[in-house]
């Protein structure tokens, strides 16, 4: 399924006159909409979070088999 572009779908409901949708629906579209942008702000952070902690996982794992190597040289 291709991805909406909310901005767009904004704009287009809001320049749309008032009786193109039915009353009722055009807060629940923008306010769906809207959600929908929170989601992918909140998912893209965590997708951040996600990458960062696998870097350091990687890091704390190289830093770990380099400590256990030099116990075993000892």
């Amino acid at each position: 399924m291709k991805p909406i572009n909310i901005k767009i779908m904004m704009a287009l409901i809001e320049k749309e006159p008032g009786d193109q949708y039915v009353p009722v629906l055009k807060p629940v579209l923008m306010q769906i909409l809207t959600e929908l942008k929170h989601l992918r702000r909140k998912n893209s952070q965590l997708g951040g979070k996600n990458a960062r902690l696998r870097r350091e996982k990687k890091a704390l794992e190289i830093m770990l088999s380099a400590v256990v190597i030099n116990d075993d040289v000892e």
